[in-house]
């Protein structure tokens, strides 16, 4: 049996932390490597990973200064030694068959990396499907094509790879929206890519974890340069799937001006040009026909109305707030 490394980056997560970490530890599939990343957590969360080390030998703690969610993966990617990775956020759990569906899925069809689906947990633990219709495998190619234009999620959590696949790949420090920046390199270098139909991964929605990225002009600045890294990396493999990542690197990018109007970011800031430099040059015909409705409001208003798209910018921004 193949040992999987399970990477849990933790980070002000005392309330779930004991949930996440049992329902690791209660996997059917018992070969398993738990490594709990404390990445400074100001609260008891450290004291509570060295007791689950003390209770069962399959856990290591790393203890850290604090460096983010990306610095938390990084160091847990180096101490690991399976051969297969996995990464479950803190504040999330995971049903008592996930590994054992996904490494039997892996090894009986020769896949690199294996997806599964996802339940958003909400406060009152109301849970909504996020699915595939169907256990579908892709050549690798093919899967990168479908991450890269956004038909596959971006999560790093819900998945295992080979070790292989990761390689020297590390999650960009100091930035958000890491899993954008970082998994579709993963696929690159995967020949084979398999998706469970099963939901097995409970993702919960909070704001105060190290996963939580709050109405920030920093946060949707990062996910800007993500989505614009991708177009930047199809269009350097000549991939299928240029125009879908041109596409939603505009989208992106409008998102993030509007996210900047609504924070009083300055109109003469380095990243504000960069924003509007990356808009004004990707405005064609077919391209703006194929934004959403709500992305071609904010391209009208901010071509014809500024003062418009800038009230709708702060009406955004007290919505979310709420």
């Amino acid at each position: 049996m193949k040992k999987i490394s399970v990477i849990v980056p933790v980070y002000k997560v005392e309330k779930y932390i004991h949930e996440c970490v049992d329902s690791i530890l209660n996997q059917t599939y018992k070969n398993l490597e738990v490594i709990l990343v404390d990445d400074g957590s100001p609260d008891n969360c450290g004291k509570i990973c060295d007791e689950y080390a003390i209770k069962d030998k399959r856990v290591k703690v790393i203890h850290k200064k604090n460096g983010g969610l990306s610095d938390a993966r990084n160091a847990g990617i180096e101490e690991a030694k399976g051969e297969v990775i996995s990464f479950i956020d803190s504040d999330d759990y995971i049903d008592a068959s996930m590994f054992s569906n996904m490494i039997e899925y892996l090894e009986d069809n020769d896949l690199d990396m294996v997806c599964a689906d996802t339940f958003i947990v909400r406060g009152n633990r109301k849970r909504y499907k996020l699915h595939y219709n169907k256990n579908i495998i892709y050549d690798g190619i093919i899967a990168l094509n479908k991450i890269l234009s956004g038909r596959i999620d971006n999560s790093a959590c819900n998945k295992i790879y080979k070790r292989e696949i990761i390689a020297d790949i590390r999650f960009p420090i100091g930035r958000k929206y890491e899993d954008v920046a970082t998994i579709y390199k993963y696929v690159f270098n995967a020949k084979r890519v398999g998706y469970l139909s099963q939901a097995v991964y409970y993702y919960r929605k909070i704001s105060t974890s190290i996963t939580g990225s709050s109405f920030n002009s920093q946060s949707r600045y990062d996910c800007f340069i993500g989505y614009r890294e991708r177009l930047e990396f199809a269009k350097l493999h000549q991939l299928d799937c240029i125009h879908d990542c041109e596409l939603l690197a505009l989208e992106t990018a409008l998102s993030t001006l509007t996210v900047f109007y609504a924070l009083g970011e300055h109109e003469s800031s380095e990243r504000y040009r960069e924003v509007i430099s990356f808009i004004e040059s990707h405005l064609n015909i077919k391209l703006v026909d194929r934004l959403r409705k709500k992305h071609k409001l904010l391209l009208w208003s901010f071509k014809n109305f500024k003062p418009l798209h800038k009230i709708y910018a702060k009406l955004s921004s007290l919505s979310k707030r709420i």
